[in-house]
């Protein structure tokens, strides 16, 4: 008899075998197992595949040498052989006939047992009335759930209050580590540089340099060896003033006991201070001094002073006496940002330090109608923690607080009183103003049951009677047409 070989594969699964079975036309269909590799074929697939091949009416067998499969394969009936060969030469085991069955007989009471197999509807539940009072229940149902969950109540109470306040004594000091009930709190340091400026008019009149003196130097020689003058070599007159003049060229003394060199000379400063009469140039700077002796001829003329309006020393003291409260102010505002909002800042602590830049423009000795300086200064203060002082505050106003109050934690308030005073030990002491709110403490479920279900003015009533309010209760409902307030309590909120 013809048979169909179909050889596995390892990338086979049910599908692509039902697939490849199906165009078999032949009696018998032969699977063969491949022999070094796995076909994922479970024992379902099995007998899935025998049913398919039953359907095509052919025989289905297997050729494998897997003991799992070859059981798998007799506990279904299916023929397994060694080889295609075999499977060719030996006898396969007859299929079993289907014999189809032949249609059965109607019973004779079946519509009898039809009709009493049969669930009637009482007569009851079809009645118009009876549909419509459940249909009524129904919707009334509803809105009983819509009357409990639907309306929200949200009331807003105002309880009485009182003002709570006390002046402590307290004493800063950088030596304090922590807050003492005696009142003693750390002072922390802070240090900040400003920069300012500060002009004013000039209305004085002063002599301002213009030319500076010329003249004649002479040298004498007091040895008998030659001396180099160079140039830039320093003289100067003695008596009251002092007025340095420099040589302009380099000037060579011959070898001769007092021998002498007239070299011109320019002095150093410019004004009228550098005309001097004859013989007042009587030193030399550096060692030509030790060879040589010096004196002017002839005075010393063209330095002259020119008469306008320019800064003075008063000026200048006016200006920076000025600037002074200026600097200390920006100081003081600098440090007050640079702590916290509520620190404290013990103003008497504010020191000036180092002067880190001074310049006055115009500067001394010229001309100008406006004076202008600017400084750039350190400063240096204490200041106490708000978190000290709110911690020294609570602990004493805690032992004071009225049964059923409450303090409110944001109404704290610090003030100074009077000016803080610094002792010869550092110690800032100072009188602190301290104020606080206490609001009477309500419960809030108390008030929640006092108005459930109760119209708005009612619960209005009842909340002002039983609870200590400062102002009437504001209630608002939602939906706003709604006539009273929830029965469910979480569908009421009290702020």
């Amino acid at each position: 008899m013809k048979t169909q070989i179909i050889a596995l594969e390892s990338h086979d699964d049910l599908i692509s075998v039902r697939d490849r079975m199906s165009w078999a036309k032949s009696p018998r269909i032969l699977l063969v197992w491949p022999k070094y590799e796995k076909v994922t074929l479970r024992p379902v697939d099995l007998r899935v595949l025998q049913q398919h091949a039953r359907y095509l009416g052919a025989d289905l067998g297997l050729v494998t040498r897997r003991a799992d499969v070859r059981r798998d394969a007799i506990g279904f009936g299916i023929p397994v052989f060694a080889s295609t060969a075999a499977a060719q030469r030996d006898l396969w085991p007859a299929r079993r006939s289907m014999r189809r069955r032949g249609p059965r007989a109607d019973h004779p009471n079946l519509r009898m047992m039809k009709a009493g197999a049969e669930v009637r509807e009482a007569a009851w539940k079809s009645s118009p009335a009876a549909r419509i009072g459940f249909f009524s229940m129904g919707v009334l149902a509803a809105l009983a759930v819509a009357a409990l969950f639907v309306p929200r109540a949200a009331i807003k109470l105002t309880p009485v209050s009182q003002r709570q306040n006390v002046i402590l004594p307290l004493a800063a000091s950088k030596s304090n580590s922590s807050v003492s009930i005696s009142g003693g709190v750390p002072a922390k340091s802070i240090s900040v540089t400003v920069t300012e400026s500060q002009s004013a008019q000039v209305t004085s009149q002063s002599s301002v340099p213009q030319t500076k003196a010329t003249g004649i130097a002479r040298f004498k020689n007091l040895t008998q060896n030659g001396v180099s003058i160079p140039a830039g070599t320093v003289v100067y007159s003695v008596g009251q003033s002092t007025v340095r003049f420099v040589t302009m060229n380099d000037t060579h003394l011959v070898g001769t006991a007092n021998a002498f060199v007239d070299v011109p000379v320019t002095a150093e400063q410019a004004g009228a201070i550098g005309n001097v009469p004859v013989n007042s140039i009587q030193a030399i700077e550096g060692s030509v001094g030790l060879s040589t002796s010096v004196t002017n001829p002839e005075p010393t003329t063209g330095g002259t002073d020119l008469v306008t309006t320019a800064p003075s020393e008063d000026d200048r003291k006016r200006v920076y006496e000025a600037l002074l409260p200026i600097l200390q102010m920006q100081a003081e505002k600098e440090i007050k940002a640079s702590i916290g909002a509520k620190d404290l800042l013990l103003t008497n602590t504010l020191q000036m330090g180092q002067i880190v830049n001074e310049s006055y423009d115009p500067p001394a000795g010229r001309a100008g109608s406006l004076l202008t300086l600017t400084m750039t200064v350190g400063y240096s203060a204490q200041y106490v923690a708000a978190s000290d002082l709110t911690r020294l505050a609570q602990t004493v106003l805690n032992a004071a607080v009225p049964a059923g109050y409450v303090p409110d934690a944001n109404s704290l308030s610090f003030s100074e009183i009077g000016s803080p005073a610094l002792d010869q030990s550092g110690t800032t002491h100072f009188e602190l103003q301290v104020e606080r709110t206490l609001v009477h403490q309500i419960n809030s479920e108390q008030a929640n049951a006092l108005v459930r279900g109760l119209s708005p003015n009612a619960a209005v009533q009842r909340l002002q009677s039983n609870l200590p309010l400062a102002s009437a209760p504001q209630i608002d409902l939602s939906p706003s047409w709604w006539p009273r307030l929830p029965l469910i309590p979480f569908r009421i909120e009290v702020k």
